[in-house]
C-alpha cells in the first residue's frame, strides 16, 4: 500500500491531515479548502438557528461548519452543503423512494422489491432468479448488505444472521448484476471523481495464515488517512466467504493468491478504493449526472453504479448518498487524487475559483477540543495569510536549559502573530524559526531572543534570513523540546 500525496497545496501531505480520520476528514477537507481561499470559517458544536441541516444521528462537533465571503454564508455538514435539500437527504436514506424517483426519470436501476418477511424474501428471490442482493431498506455504511447470494440455502442462512444481528424490518431484494462497482461523485453537471471499490481481500504469500494476512493489511491501511479507521474485521461474513472457497482463518493461501473476504465493496468494512475516473465511459458518467438530476435539489452527492462488463457504456444505479464520504477520492489506494473538496467550494463560492490559495493549514484536532468539552458553541478560525510571508531563523546560545526560555519565546511570538517554532538543540542552544507577514516584526524579535526569560542568560544570537517556502505550514507556533 502506497500513501498518495495530493497535489493541492501544491502538496496535501500526511502532516496536514495527521490524526484526522473518518467523517471528520470530509469536514476538514471542505472547510480547509474554503478557508485557504480567504473565506471566513466557523465551526459549531451543533446546528445553528440560522441553518438546519439534516445531520442524521451521532455527534456533530467537528462536522458542522460555515464558510462566508462577507456577502453570503453557506453551512455544511461533513461534505454536504446547504444547497442539498433536507427532504432529499431523507429520500436518499430510503432506498425504495430513491429507486422510485430514478425510475420515473428513466435512470437505469436494478430489478428489485422491498419485502419484510423471510417467506416473501425467499419467494421473490426464487422468482427473479439467483444470484441476488439483500440490503436493509434504511441502512448505511454497508451494514447488513449481502451480495451475489447464489441459492436459496445461502439466502436462508444469511436471513438468520441478519435477524439476529440487526433490528431492520424491511429489506430490499435485488437482482445481482455482474460488473465493477463505482462510487461516482457529481458536482453540478460534472463527474469530479470515480472510485472502483474492491471488496475486502488479502493476497497470499504462502507463509502467513488468512488471519495474519488480515492483521498485516490492517496495519498498512492505518497509513492512509481515509482507511485508517476502517479495518477488516473477521466477522460472520468473512468466515462465510472463506467457507465458500474451503478456507478458514487458519488457512495459508498460496503466493499471489487473492482471497476475497466480502462480497460487498463497502470501504468502511475493509474494501479498497482504486481511482478510476478516466476509465469510465462518458455514457456512464452521464448516468450518474442524470441520477442526481432525477432527485429534487441535490446538486452534489455520491452515486453508486455497477457498470456492465460486456458494454462499458451501460450501468445500473444502486443508490445515491447525499452525505457521501470524499476522503477516498483525495486519498485513494491507487491512482491520481481527485479534488472533490475543491469542486464543492467552486460550486458554492464560484467567485473564489481564481483566488489566491494559502499554503497554511490550521490545527483541527486542537481547535475542536472546546466544542467537545461543551465549553463553547462555536469557534471562528483566524484568517488565513493570503500573501507571501517573511522567514527568519535565530540561534541562541547560553544558559537556556530549564529556565522557561522556550515558553517565553513562544508566548512572545504568539503576541506578535508570528508562526513557526522554538526548538531545543542541546541544553545550551535553541533554534527559533519565525514566519510572519512583516519583515520588521521579525527583525525586532531579535531583541526578544537576546533578552530571554528572567532566569535565562543569552550569550550569543546568530540570525539568518530564509526564503519563504510554498510547502504546507501549520498556522501555529510550536514548542519542540
Amino acid at each position: 500500500m502506497v500513501f498518495q500525496e495530493v497535489e493541492l497545496f501544491p502538496k496535501l501531505t500526511k502532516e496536514v491531515v495527521k490524526d484526522i480520520t473518518g467523517f471528520q476528514l470530509c469536514s476538514y477537507l471542505v472547510a480547509l479548502e474554503g478557508w485557504r481561499r480567504g473565506l471566513e470559517l466557523k465551526w459549531y458544536r451543533d446546528e445553528t438557528n440560522r441553518c438546519k441541516l439534516d445531520r442524521m444521528n451521532g455527534t456533530t462537533h467537528g462536522r458542522f461548519f460555515s464558510l462566508s465571503n462577507g456577502d453570503k454564508t453557506h453551512y455544511f455538514f461533513r461534505s454536504r452543503g446547504d444547497k442539498v435539500a433536507n427532504k432529499t437527504v431523507k429520500i436518499c436514506q430510503d432506498k425504495e423512494k430513491t429507486k422510485s424517483y430514478l425510475q420515473q426519470s428513466h435512470v437505469p436501476i436494478p430489478l428489485g422489491a422491498t419485502l419484510e418477511t423471510n417467506e416473501d424474501i425467499i419467494n421473490y428471490a426464487n422468482k427473479i432468479g439467483y444470484p441476488v442482493i439483500i440490503k436493509p431498506l434504511s441502512g448505511s455504511m454497508g451494514k447488513g448488505v449481502y451480495t451475489n447470494i447464489s441459492n436459496k440455502e445461502e439466502l436462508v442462512d444469511i436471513l438468520k444472521e441478519l435477524r439476529s444481528a440487526y433490528s431492520y424490518r424491511k429489506y430490499l431484494v435485488e437482482k445481482h448484476y455482474d460488473g465493477k462497482e463505482y462510487r461516482v461523485y457529481v458536482v453540478g453537471d460534472k463527474v469530479i471523481g470515480a472510485t472502483n471499490r474492491i471488496p475486502a481481500n488479502i493476497i497470499g504469500d504462502g507463509v502467513n495464515t488468512v488471519e495474519k494476512l488480515i492483521n498485516i493489511k490492517n496495519k498498512e491501511r492505518k497509513l492512509n488517512p481515509y482507511l485508517a479507521p476502517k479495518p477488516i474485521k473477521a466477522d460472520y461474513e468473512v468466515t462465510y466467504m472463506l467457507e465458500r472457497v474451503g478456507y478458514t482463518l487458519d488457512s495459508i493461501p498460496e503466493t499471489d493468491e487473492q482471497v476475497f473476504l466480502r462480497e460487498k465493496s463497502n470501504l468502511s468494512s475493509g474494501g479498497d478504493p482504486i481511482e478510476a475516473t478516466d476509465e469510465l465511459s462518458e455514457e456512464v458518467k452521464q448516468i450518474a449526472v442524470n441520477a442526481l438530476q432525477a432527485l429534487p435539489s441535490i446538486p452534489h452527492a455520491g452515486v453508486d453504479i455497477i457498470v456492465d462488463p460486456q458494454d462499458g457504456r451501460k450501468g445500473v444505479v444502486l443508490e445515491a448518498n447525499a452525505t457521501a464520504e470524499i476522503g477516498f477520492h483525495l486519498f485513494p489506494l491507487e491512482g491520481k487524487a481527485r479534488d472533490v473538496s475543491g469542486a464543492i467550494i467552486d460550486y458554492y463560492f464560484p467567485e473564489t475559483i481564481e483566488a489566491k490559495k494559502s499554503n497554511f493549514y490550521f490545527d483541527y484536532p486542537s481547535l475542536l477540543e472546546p466544542l467537545k468539552n461543551f465549553s463553547v458553541d462555536e469557534i471562528k478560525v483566524g484568517p488565513t495569510p493570503l500573501h507571501d510571508m517573511f522567514v527568519k531563523k535565530y540561534t541562541a546560545t547560553g544558559s537556556l536549559n530549564r529556565v522557561g526560555y522556550l515558553t517565553y519565546i513562544k508566548r512572545q511570538a504568539l503576541k506578535r502573530n508570528i508562526f513557526g517554532y522554538v526548538k531545543k538543540l542541546d541544553k545550551n542552544k535553541v533554534e527559533i524559526y519565525l514566519v510572519g507577514k512583516e519583515q520588521e516584526v521579525l527583525n525586532t524579535f531579535k531583541e526578544v531572543v537576546k533578552r530571554g526569560s528572567k532566569k535565562s542568560s543569552v550569550e550569543q544570537v546568530e540570525e539568518e534570513d530564509l526564503a519563504y517556502s510554498n510547502e504546507p505550514a501549520k498556522m501555529e507556533f510550536q514548542l519542540i523540546k
